[in-house]
């Protein structure tokens, strides 16, 4: 069975890890960016989106 990805507002969300260590991926301005819960990368989503808004380094963290 194929699990479908989670998509938000037209951007995919995937759930890295497990338990404790779950860090959630996306793509905002063709960057990487993770976080520690889900609500916080559809806030990051949702800045860039209405606002333009892109994420900084303490609300988001950006990857190599």
């Amino acid at each position: 069975m194929v699990k479908p990805k989670n998509v938000y507002r037209g951007h995919s969300m995937e759930k890295v890890g497990h338990g404790k260590r779950t860090v959630f991926k996306t793509t905002i301005n063709e960057k990487e960016w993770s976080a520690v819960t889900e609500l916080e990368v559809k806030t990051a989503i949702d800045a860039w989106i209405d606002q333009g808004i892109e994420p900084n380094g303490t609300e988001i963290r950006q990857n190599p």
